[in-house]
């Protein structure tokens, strides 16, 4: 409404009185979203007085049903099967005082009601419901429940003790990451988390921070769950800036790669191309037919009209379902097949890049990351970088860039329209030839040992 007011557009229904175009029927929508607004917050207020109420009798207010419960009648009743892997959990942290060692022993005998392991984020939700001790939460506060508890409070708050024991003050760094987002495990495919270690200079006052990218799996699970484990920011980040440079001065390899990718777009189409011709020609194969049954009414057969209009009722329907299948495989021909991948493209945006990143403040580096890139695959054999193709060729205004799309780096951010990805985008190729290797490294980085030390690239914290 505001909307149409601004724009000097009246809003009239035929179905009621309401009519903006008139000082009563402005008044009257006024006061029918008065009241609209008056009933949302009156319907809020009861349902939150309603709640709070339940809670304060010791009844669980609905939602998922903690796991050792099930939901009877509205009431929280023990499931005796889960309720022993809760009274387990408690016991063996209370004894280990570890998550992973915890979750280790567990998923030797438990599952999930999905039937999968615990992670440790699910063990430690169970290990802070005081559900479990009996209570109900509700806005912070903690009521007597009237449902049987699983634990005592004293397992319970030995529990929290514990935890609170090992949970880290949080430490501000000031410190960018530049493939926050974009690093994946090549091993089991979860995204890569940046992080550090803090340890202190000889003189014990002075911290010293070592920044790392770790697999998200290790956190969820533990630290054996992923052979990639983590890898130093700095080495990685360095890594594929030099080898960026590296290709984007490498002219011939580019024109060679991409040669190699548009004959492989070409392979890819070339089963829809098949299916084109084969419906073409069954579509003419029964117009042929349809052709041929009305020279042989014209002929003069009436007697066997009916069973002959029966029969040309049935190829006409084939007809508009091959036509249908026909339209939808040339559109997919069009679609996928309407950018033919460029070499001079792709080597006037990477020399772009290059130029900017040693221009531009540090904040606005992974901005540009975020542009160019679609993912990079790390592993252990092979870092493989998948990159954007930029029809236009260039990189965008890092003021206009910025303020749209500084959101890509978290997990599940939209693409920004105007460019190619997944099938569209300059893929990864899967094997390189030896000549390509190094310098077309934006598309599949070997040799990880040229970068990567002998031992570890991730020091062990020191004294």
């Amino acid at each position: 409404i505001e909307l149409f007011d601004k724009h000097g557009v009246a809003f009239i229904s035929v179905t009621e009185n309401f009519d903006t175009s008139s000082p009563s029927g402005r008044l009257l929508r006024n006061i029918m979203l008065t009241f609209a607004q008056f009933e949302r917050e009156m319907t809020a207020e009861r349902t939150r007085d309603k709640m709070k109420a339940r809670a304060e009798k010791g009844m669980w207010n609905g939602g998922i049903v903690p796991y050792g419960y099930k939901n009877v009648d509205k009431k929280l009743v023990i499931n005796e099967k889960e309720a022993e892997c809760v009274r387990a959990i408690f016991k063996i942290f209370i004894e280990t005082q570890s998550l992973a060692e915890t979750r280790r022993w567990i998923n030797q005998k438990y599952r999930t009601r999905a039937g999968k392991k615990f992670s440790k984020g699910s063990i430690d939700n169970i290990l802070r419901n005081p559900v479990y001790y009996g209570k109900i939460s509700y806005k912070g506060n903690l009521y007597d429940g009237i449902h049987k508890p699983i634990i005592s409070e004293g397992i319970f708050l030995k529990a929290q003790s514990i935890r609170k024991v090992r949970v880290k003050q949080e430490t501000k760094i000031n410190h960018t990451y530049l493939l926050s987002g974009l690093l994946r495990c090549a091993e089991c495919g979860s995204i890569m988390t940046p992080t550090y270690t803090k340890n202190w200079q000889r003189d014990g006052k002075s911290p010293r921070f070592t920044y790392y990218y770790r697999c998200t799996k290790t956190y969820k699970h533990d630290w054996s769950s992923c052979s990639i484990k983590s890898v130093n920011a700095d080495r990685i980040e360095d890594f594929i800036i030099s080898r960026l440079k590296e290709v984007s001065q490498n002219e011939q390899a580019i024109k060679t790669l991409i040669k190699k990718i548009n004959q492989e777009e070409e392979e890819r189409l070339s089963p829809l191309k098949q299916q084109e011709i084969k419906l073409s020609r069954e579509i003419k194969d029964v117009e042929r037919r349809i052709r041929n049954l009305i020279n042989f009414l014209s002929e003069g057969e009436g007697k066997k009209f009916p069973s002959i209009k029966k029969e040309l009722e049935n190829l006409e329907n084939k007809k508009k379902v091959l036509e249908f299948d026909l339209e939808g495989v040339r559109l997919a021909i069009q679609k996928e097949g309407q950018v033919k991948f460029e070499a001079k493209i792709v080597l006037d945006t990477l020399k772009d890049f290059t130029q900017k990143i040693d221009q531009i403040e540090p904040s606005d580096r992974p901005h540009l990351f975020q542009y160019l890139i679609k993912s990079i695959s790390y592993g252990k054999k092979e870092i493989g970088v998948d990159i954007f193709y930029l029809p236009k060729g260039y990189l965008p205004n890092w003021d206009t860039h910025r303020a749209c799309h500084a959101g890509r780096a978290d997990e599940g951010g939209e693409v920004p329209a105007g460019r190619r990805s997944s099938s569209e985008r300059v893929r990864r190729a899967e094997k390189c030839e030896a000549d390509e290797r190094s310098s077309a490294s934006f598309m599949c980085l070997k040799n990880r040992s040229e970068w990567l030390p002998g031992r570890d690239s991730n020091p062990q914290p020191s004294g």
